[in-house]
């Protein structure tokens, strides 16, 4: 196989979907994650093809400006390194260090592509069977993990009936609802419909196609009632989406946001408590 290009960015957790989306949009033939860096950075590897370098040494640059200013941060708070790596199938490499790893006692998430290690069936818990393909969404991720493990310890005690996960990505949060809550009926919405796509391949591997459902129908459009409402966004989508959000709660149902900065939560919890 020819050599190809490897781009290595290191990004506060913050950022880490943005660079994700970013990496794909300059062209990234596969997206992994790799172990955060001795500063807490998410570490992405990207792969892409030989002949591409002028490219990208422009528009990487250009992209991480866009994502530091957005994000209220600064460009030395990331890092990224290109180099020729050895030929090998890059489309593939990403997965090679994705493995299968425990929410709680009651669920496991497991790449599709690879099997269920035996102490995860042997635990007893459901397995949650995830491929991100070019969605964000192997649920390891800080903001991402946090929410499953909500879901996780709530799902036990509640009653939920109808569930939406706004900005559904892979739908790992969507199906982690709908496989530990037999009650509910779950929506995820999403504005990529490439998303979707992976979604709905993940809805399939896990036989869930009559209790979930994912689209990019606007957020605003949806019948309000929701039980649970996640949302692992960013504090801009957070904030401009508070009234719609509140609209579409049921009386007693729980919000459940994420994606925040320490220091944007306090921003955030005043925005939404003048909406009530």
């Amino acid at each position: 196989m020819e050599d190809w290009l490897s781009l290595t960015i290191s990004s506060p957790p913050i950022a880490a979907e943005a660079v994700s989306a970013l990496l794909f949009a300059v062209g990234a033939t596969g997206v992994w994650e790799d172990n955060p860096d001795s500063e807490g950075r998410q570490v992405f590897r990207a792969g892409f093809a030989k002949g591409q370098e002028s490219r990208l040494m422009a528009e990487i640059p250009a992209g991480l400006v866009r994502v530091s200013e957005s994000l209220a941060m600064t460009l030395t708070d990331f890092s990224a390194l290109l180099e020729i790596r050895p030929g090998e199938d890059f489309s593939e490499t990403w997965k090679k260090d994705l493995t299968a790893f425990p929410v709680g006692p009651s669920l496991w998430v497991a790449p599709t592509f690879k099997p269920v290690p035996r102490v995860a069936v042997d635990s007893g818990a459901k397995i949650l069977k995830i491929d991100p393909g070019l969605a964000f969404g192997s649920g390891r991720h800080a903001s991402t993990f946090l929410c499953l493990r909500l879901i996780h310890d709530l799902a036990d005690q509640a009653n939920w009936t109808q569930v939406l996960d706004v900005g559904a990505g892979s739908g790992v949060l969507a199906l982690a609802a709908a496989l530990l809550s037999p009650t509910a009926q779950v929506i995820g919405v999403d504005v990529d419909s490439e998303t979707i796509s992976v979604a709905k391949g993940n809805l399939a591997a896990n036989g869930l196609g009559d209790r979930a459902t994912f689209s990019d129908q606007p957020v605003e459009e949806l019948s309000p009632g929701f039980d649970l409402i996640l949302a692992n966004l960013t504090l801009t989508d957070l904030t401009e989406l508070g009234p719609t959000l509140k609209n579409l709660l049921a009386p007693k149902g729980l919000l459940a946001v994420s994606g925040l900065l320490t220091d944007q939560a306090p921003h955030l919890a005043a925005t939404y408590q003048t909406l009530g």
